[in-house]
């Protein structure tokens, strides 16, 4: 359950990964917030920039950005070693 090495896996330090982490949960908490408001009243019109599709993608560009970050962040472990 808890990864020690998280932080070097994603290579990124506390904060990076703090401020990474918490623009995730504010854009899906906003998503989240405005398609309640639309389940309620199905007249109130989503912003394109936070319906699901919008969401969807930009979930997975913070996901690419993560593997790319992995990729580098094990990289240069394996160049460290030689």
């Amino acid at each position: 359950m808890i990864n020690t090495n998280h932080l070097k896996e994603v290579g990124q330090n506390y904060f990076q990964h703090l401020w990474f982490a918490l623009w995730i949960c504010i854009r899906l908490a906003v998503s989240t917030g405005f398609l309640l408001l639309h389940a309620l009243f199905p007249f109130f019109q989503m912003p394109e920039a936070l319906d699901v599709a919008k969401t969807s993608d930009f979930l997975f560009d913070k996901d690419y950005d993560i593997r790319v970050r992995r990729m580098k962040a094990m990289d240069k472990d394996v160049s460290d070693s030689k």
